[in-house]
């Protein structure tokens, strides 16, 4: 028989060091970065697709009716809630990612050093940007209905 695993004392329990070591962080960034991207896209689609007039709407506004207009600002709505869930995904994913990313070795060269810090400052403007984009949104959602 094997010796039982030690105990972890409680106040090390959820340290990032700890809580790495268990959870499988990294594909749960990937997934949700991804997940991300494509509701961004989806959401791209949406509000190119459908959030716009038809044609005959321009030309001859009589060919017009409620409904029209009724689909537009559904397709906007929609195509709003697929854009903050793509960022938030991102926003999500690159949090992950500056948090439990593992420490850069200590006999690392200069080059692994650059790569490992352009690739956590990626991660920080990718954060910074998606909450940035995320309030404007939801501001310019609110703005537009007042």
């Amino acid at each position: 028989m094997s010796p039982p695993a030690p105990a972890v004392p409680m106040s090390q329990r959820f340290t990032p060091e700890h809580m790495a070591a268990r959870v499988p962080w990294s594909f749960l960034a990937f997934v949700a970065q991804s997940l991300g991207l494509l509701f961004l896209f989806v959401g791209g689609l949406v509000a190119v697709s459908g959030g716009v007039l038809p044609p005959g709407c321009v030309s001859t506004p009589g060919n017009c009716n409620m409904g029209t207009a009724a689909n537009v600002d559904w397709a906007i709505m929609v195509a709003r809630l697929l854009l903050v869930l793509g960022l938030f995904g991102l926003a999500a994913g690159a949090g992950l990612h500056l948090q439990f990313r593992p420490g850069l070795a200590s006999g690392a060269s200069a080059e692994e050093t650059r790569a490992y810090i352009a690739r956590r400052r990626g991660e920080f403007i990718l954060l910074l940007v998606s909450i940035l984009l995320l309030f404007w949104i939801v501001s310019w959602s609110v703005t537009v209905l007042t």
